[in-house]
């Protein structure tokens, strides 16, 4: 086990914003921490202490200097104290992220630290920081514990060098994946933003979905192809090249044996997602840019570019008999969302609205039209009571299903809204923008 601090020659760099530094320095840094597990622990502690320090509520977001050196150096010290108590945590594959101690040791270093910040902080400052950093000790998660306002920004993942339309929470909860027009996934800690794993497909990543397992991870990309990649290992498992143009949308059974895609080759098709043999496929006339798979493993909703939305039966291979129109004849569909008991669909269109249709009856039942400009993506709460909707007005709205009544207006981005994903546990949201960002925020009360 690795007990060593972050190395001497990169503590002035890990203690900086990532931002800060020039854009030498970053690539330097990128490709220290990748061999270097004790400064990727430093890393992503400081990552992770900016979280904690932008939840805190207003009036305590006074500016405060970044930590020397010299106090990372022994908080790292203090950090591999606790690894040994993590050795039993099976179900986590990323030995660089790792939880601050709980132990008597932990605590006791506290009050030292507390005297060396006293040091070099004006007092007004202290009381703020002591705070942070005492939570920083008690977990390496986001707490639950501590009420904020919906709404509110977690994190800002920032690795990203180009637009960001595609992310996806995994099932387990545990990691997000991002993709977008710097043409990479990136897959990362969802409650430290720490990278786990990034890959470069061969254009622009337009769609990322995970397996139910939350172990493999599926993106599809402009250069007309999908790869399938084991996030634990880190290793190309399949490429599908079934498609002649650009793969817009992805999603695996529940069961996760098979995937779905769509493309601007007008196809939806569904294959095996361990040997890549095509099992069905459907032809439309025009783009596919949306593909959802019904949560009961029955159904698959296939969005296309003229304004409707066509369900197939994913066990007989048939369409259903009804076709989910848009009232709006010019309104071309972005993305379609099963409700999680596999009754309706949520579908988002160019007009900027979001239809919610009975399936079974192909009865629109509700049409929320608040978003000023398109919107491209809707997700279904776990619990089933609320939508997300993120739109190219630059915003995410969190709204009631049964009476279209706003939760949350989301204001957090500068640019398009382009993907949306809840956490599993339904507490927060990942959207992701045209601002080359994606960000984290408080989704419903975690109490």
């Amino acid at each position: 086990m690795n007990n060593q601090p972050p190395c001497i020659a990169w503590a002035e760099k890990l203690a900086l914003r990532y931002e800060d530094l020039s854009v030498a320095d970053r690539a330097a840094l990128d490709a220290h921490v990748k061999n270097c597990p004790a400064c990727r622990a430093a890393q992503a502690d400081y990552r992770f202490l900016d979280a904690r320090l932008q939840a805190l509520p207003p009036p305590t977001m006074q500016p405060l200097p970044r930590l020397s050196p010299r106090l990372a150096f022994q908080r790292e010290w203090e950090d591999e104290a606790g690894k040994e108590e993590r050795k039993g945590e099976s179900d986590s594959f990323i030995p660089s992220s790792p939880r601050f101690s709980r132990t008597r040791q932990a605590a006791m270093h506290r009050g030292s630290f507390a005297a060396s910040i006293g040091k070099v902080l004006p007092g007004v400052f202290v009381a703020a920081l002591v705070l942070a950093l005492l939570l920083l000790f008690e977990s390496r998660t986001i707490s639950t514990s501590i009420g904020r306002p919906l709404g509110t920004t977690l994190f800002v993942y920032q690795r990203h060098s180009g637009f960001v339309d595609a992310v996806a929470w995994s099932p387990n909860g545990r990691y997000i994946a991002s993709g977008g027009w710097d043409d990479t996934v990136q897959i990362w800690n969802a409650k430290t933003g720490a990278e786990v794993l990034s890959y470069k497909m061969g254009d622009i990543v337009d769609a990322v979905a995970w397996s139910p397992d939350s172990r493999y991870i599926a993106s599809g990309s402009w250069d007309h192809t999908v790869q399938v990649w084991d996030v634990q290992t880190g290793t190309l498992i399949l490429t599908y090249k079934g498609h002649s143009e650009e793969v817009s949308s992805l999603a695996w059974s529940p069961r996760g044996r098979y995937i779905a895609s769509g493309s601007w080759d007008h196809t939806m098709q569904v294959w095996d997602a361990r040997t890549g043999t095509q099992l069905f496929s459907f032809t439309y006339e025009d783009f596919v840019d949306a593909v959802a798979w019904s949560p009961n493993g029955r159904y698959i909703a296939v969005g296309v570019r003229d304004a409707s939305t066509y369900v197939v039966d994913a066990q007989t291979e048939a369409p259903l008999p009804h076709i989910y129109a848009s009232p709006d004849d010019a309104d071309i569909v972005n993305t379609v969302a099963w409700s999680p008991d596999s009754r309706s669909i949520a579908v988002g269109g160019r007009n900027g609205s979001v239809q919610i249709w009975d399936v079974m009856t192909g009865t629109l039942i509700s049409n929320y039209k608040e978003h000023t400009n398109e919107v491209r993506s809707v997700a279904w709460s776990p619990d089933g009571r609320y939508i997300a909707s993120g739109s190219w007005d630059h915003t995410v709205r969190v709204w009631d299903v049964k009476t279209g009544l706003p939760l949350i207006i989301y204001q957090g981005h500068s640019d398009n809204v382009d993907a949306v994903a809840w956490s599993p546990d339904g507490h927060y949201i990942a959207s992701a923008s045209w601002d080359d960002t994606v960000r984290v925020w408080q989704a419903a009360s975690s109490g």
